[in-house]
């Protein structure tokens, strides 16, 4: 009989808090911190491939144009200095990317809706709460919320079609 390695007081559960300011707390409560596509995905508006192909798009537009919203800079860089495995080959690869896939959607008629949740973070109306209560009632409103919601979720098929051939298998390298 072996003797236990499991001795003495059983460890208590770690318990996470909030240490922000009680503003913050209540925001991130109330979920007004999280970004659209992240509050479609939990929803379970869209599909996890639709939500990488969301934030693979914000990656590339940020590559070709810059962050679309305040960002954090970074004083312990020494200037603008490209990451290890960027080279001139890797950017132009990047860019030809970026321009297949907003010509897919602007051929399609999807751009506007998916540039607006994924690069933008713009909240779509059919996660506005009053728009769907008042859509109960009315069926144009419900309509229009169902026509935003599939314009969205196609023009994100559009992009998981194309990037599912080459999508790296180790989802660390994008």
């Amino acid at each position: 009989m072996a003797f236990t390695t499991r001795r003495g007081r059983p460890r208590a559960p770690v318990v996470l808090q909030d240490s922000g300011t009680p503003e913050l707390r209540l925001k991130h409560a109330l979920g007004l911190t999280a970004e659209p596509i992240d509050l479609c995905l939990e929803r379970k508006l869209i599909t996890n491939e639709q939500h990488w192909c969301g934030l693979h798009l914000r990656w590339l537009y940020t590559l070709r144009y810059g962050a679309p919203s305040v960002t954090t800079c970074y004083l312990d860089r020494t200037g603008p200095s490209p990451a290890a495995e960027e080279t001139v080959q890797w950017r132009v690869e990047r860019e030809a990317e970026y321009s297949i896939a907003i010509t897919l959607l602007k051929a399609e008629r999807h751009y506007e809706a998916v540039m607006r949740l994924c690069v933008f973070n713009e909240s779509p109306a059919f996660l506005n709460h009053s728009l769907q209560q008042r859509a109960w009632g009315d069926r144009a409103i419900a309509h229009q919320l169902l026509q935003c919601h599939h314009k969205l979720t196609q023009g994100l098929d559009i992009l998981a079609k194309h990037w599912h051939r080459q999508r790296p298998a180790n989802p660390k390298s994008v």
